[in-house]
C-alpha cells in the first residue's frame, strides 16, 4: 500500500525516576539542530509527553523540573512518517546540573507494528524507464515512461507480478 507523503514524525515517551515512577509536569523540549527551532510539552500525569508533527531532522531533546537534573539525549533522528519512542530518567540533584545521554536512536519502531521505508528523490530518479516499441505506441510521441510500481523493487522484501 502506498500512503500519501508527509514530511513529520513523532518523539513519544514516558519520565520516570530511577526506581520508575513515573513523573508529572516535567517540561520537555525537543531542538532541531539544522534550523534552531524548538517545540515543547509537558508530562502528563502518567508520565507520558508526545511531540507530535516534528518535521524531519537532527534533534536534542531535554527534560527539566525543579529538584532534578536537567536530562539531554542529543542525534537523535526524527524520519518521515516515524514515531521514535525516548523514554526520560530524571535524577534528583541541583537544577543546575545535568546528564547527557548522547546515543543513537532506538532502531527498532516499538510504538507500531508497520513496516515502512523513505525512499530519497534521488532513488526514485534513478529508476529504469520504459521506452516503448513502436509497436506499441509512438515513442516518439510518447517518450519514455517511468513505471510507478518500479519504486516497489527498492524496498527490501517486497515482490509485485
Amino acid at each position: 500500500t502506498a500512503f500519501a507523503q508527509t514530511d513529520r514524525g513523532t518523539l513519544t515517551g514516558t519520565v520516570s525516576d530511577p526506581s520508575g515512577a513515573v513523573i508529572p509536569g516535567v517540561s520537555i523540549e525537543a531542538k532541531n539542530i539544522q534550523t534552531g527551532a524548538t517545540y515543547q510539552a509537558g508530562s502528563s500525569e502518567t508520565g507520558n509527553y508526545t511531540l507530535a508533527q516534528l518535521p524531519a531532522g537532527t534533534y536534542e531533546l531535554s527534560a527539566t523540573l525543579p529538584g532534578f537534573k536537567k536530562f539531554v539525549r542529543e542525534g537523535i533522528i526524527v524520519s518521515v512518517a516515524t514515531v521514535l519512542r525516548i523514554d526520560v530518567t530524571l535524577e534528583v540533584g541541583a537544577a543546575g546540573e545535568s546528564v547527557t545521554v548522547e546515543s543513537a536512536s532506538p532502531l527498532l519502531k516499538t510504538e507500531s507494528g508497520e513496516v515502512s521505508h523513505n525512499l530519497t528523490t534521488e532513488q526514485v530518479n534513478n529508476l529504469p524507464v520504459l521506452t516503448l516499441s513502436p509497436s506499441v505506441g509512438q515513442a516518439s510521441t510518447l517518450g519514455n515512461i517511468r513505471n510507478p510500481l518500479q519504486v516497489l523493487n527498492l524496498l527490501p522484501g517486497a515482490s509485485f507480478a
